[in-house]
């Protein structure tokens, strides 16, 4: 038996787990973010990319970022003996880049990146050139969060010599390049 608990104003109920899934999941595809390639190598030093949008920064000092990497994917296990990994922040002209990584695919599986300009960073993992920015990490911490590890990575180096001019954006399930500034 589930327990609802009383909603604060309306009389409406708060639904737990599985059950708010759904909607839980549209409610946090309407929250507009970057795109970013996650990459590492994997325990036997084959390239690795995956697609993210749950990224943030955490700290100035030190410098940290975080990435959200659901526990049954891909990329995930690589994360716990990597060295490093690094986030490469899309340009517009990448969605690409952003659906070739964001494909199913299982452990063992490869990574082709001959598609995009790429180069070996600090651990040895690629970074995107046409990127608009990017980090290159050192694992700090890996934290359990339910069906996700949240992996924070102390940032070593932030490249400068990335070409991406526009970034590219993500909301609705659907990629965009930013709109018109407001004031």
């Amino acid at each position: 038996m589930t327990e609802h608990v009383a909603a604060r104003a309306g009389g409406a109920q708060s639904r737990s787990g599985a059950e708010n899934a759904p909607q839980f999941r549209d409610a946090m595809a309407r929250l507009a973010g970057g795109v970013a390639i996650l990459t590492v190598l994997d325990p036997i030093g084959r390239d690795c990319g995956l697609t993210v949008t749950a990224v943030s920064s955490v700290s100035l000092e030190p410098a940290l970022v975080l990435v959200c990497v659901k526990k049954d994917g891909f990329i995930h296990d690589a994360l716990f003996v990597a060295d490093g990994w690094s986030l490469t922040f899309l340009a517009a002209d990448q969605v690409d880049a952003a659906h070739y990584f964001a494909r199913s695919r299982y452990p063992g599986d490869r990574d082709d990146f001959a598609a995009w300009g790429t180069r070996r960073a600090h651990a040895g993992e690629l970074v995107l050139t046409g990127g608009v920015a990017a980090v290159e990490c050192e694992p700090h911490q890996l934290v359990d969060a339910g069906d996700h590890t949240i992996a924070i990575g102390r940032v070593v180096r932030t490249p400068g010599d990335l070409t991406g001019a526009t970034p590219l954006l993500h909301v609705d399930r659907t990629y965009w390049t930013p709109g018109q500034e407001l004031e």
